[in-house]
């Protein structure tokens, strides 16, 4: 489902997320404006959770949590 989604909005929706004081439900309002998408709010935290899930972003927390 991700798969049209094209590497410059999944950029733009990383830059969104790091930005302080942008929600995440407000993301979906902004790329479709600026890119003219019909994203919405499921298929940003699909985008969100797949990059998640292929980078191991929890490995950072195990080494210095350590559960």
């Amino acid at each position: 489902m991700t798969e049209d989604i094209s590497e410059e909005v999944k950029k733009e929706i990383f830059r969104l997320v790091c930005i302080p004081g942008i929600e995440i439900e407000d993301i979906p309002e902004i790329v479709n404006k600026d890119y003219n998408t019909q994203l919405d709010y499921e298929k940003v935290m699909e985008i969100l959770s797949n990059e998640y899930l292929k980078h191991n972003l929890d490995f950072g927390r195990r080494l210095c949590c350590r559960f």
